[in-house]
Parts: structure tokens; sequence; C-alpha cells
């Protein structure tokens, strides 16, 4: 798989940019890319159960440098997960120059990765974010008719549509 080595202020040059449109067209081509393209190359899905699946991307995603994502509820039948992640470098180089969650390529990358396993659309969504001061990052994942779309927060990073 090609791989690249950047400095984390290119990715955050983008994370900065609080225009919600803008941040939730990069969710949607990320989570799009993750699931077509990026997941099928690890060949993950012969034989292995899923929670070993997620335990070996988890693995890489630490290894390559994402934080230390921890796998706090995962409720696979009912397609809901809870990941924290600390150490997050994006929310690290942004911390206190924020007013909204800035992790929207590890959403795209989690909502991508949940809807491949699970055959099913998925979404994710940052309720709590290092960038704003918070001690770690916390993700939300489930089926987008099970968000509450009057909460801002899941306004602001998923489309209603």
């Amino acid at each position: 798989m090609p791989f690249i080595m950047m400095p984390v202020e290119i990715i955050t040059s983008l994370l900065a940019i609080q225009d919600t449109e803008f941040q939730k067209k990069i969710y949607v081509a990320i989570k799009q890319h993750t699931k077509e393209n990026l997941i099928p190359q690890f060949s993950l899905t012969v034989g292995l159960e899923k929670q070993k699946e997620l335990e070996i991307l988890k693995d890489y995603f630490i290894a390559s440098g994402w934080g230390n994502i921890q796998t706090i509820d995962l409720e696979l039948e009912a397609k809901r997960a809870m990941i924290l992640v600390e150490n997050s470098p994006f929310a690290t180089a942004l911390k206190g120059k924020q007013q909204n969650p800035v992790d929207t390529f590890l959403r795209g990358i989690l909502a991508g990765i949940f809807s491949k396993m699970l055959g099913e659309d998925i979404d994710c969504v940052e309720t709590e974010c290092a960038a704003q001061n918070s001690e770690r990052c916390n993700f939300i994942i489930k089926p987008k008719t099970e968000f509450d779309f009057t909460n801002p927060i899941v306004q602001q990073q998923l489309s209603a549509e």
C-alpha cells in the first residue's frame, strides 16, 4: 500500500478551516475512499471476525501516528461504537485554536471502516475534541438515522439528507 510521511501542519491547514460545508465534503470524500479503496487493500474480510479486523486496523492507524486509539464501546450487532483518541496529532496542533471538533479525516476513516465492515451506511460524529481543550477526542459511530439532528454538533458534522 502506498504510504507517505508529511508534516502534520499540511493536514491541519485543511482542518483549521472552520467552514462546515467544506468539512462535510472532506468527510464524505474520505469516508467513501476508505470504504471503496483503503479497506479492500487490507484484504481482511476473508475468515477474520470483525473484532479482529478492527484490532488490525486500529494497530495500523496507531503505528501510522494517528494517536492512541481505544475502542470504548463496541456493539457490532447494533452497529454502534464509541472510540476515544488520545494524542491526536491534528487536535494537538490545533489545541485552543478552534471552536469546533477538528478530526474530520479520522471521522471519515472511521465511518468508512464501519460502513464497509457492517455492509451498511454508518456515520461518525466527534463529540469531544482535544483541539477544544478536552483531554481526548471522542467519536460516536452509528447509522445516520440514529443521530439527533437537533444537536448542533451533529448538524455541524453531518448532512441531514
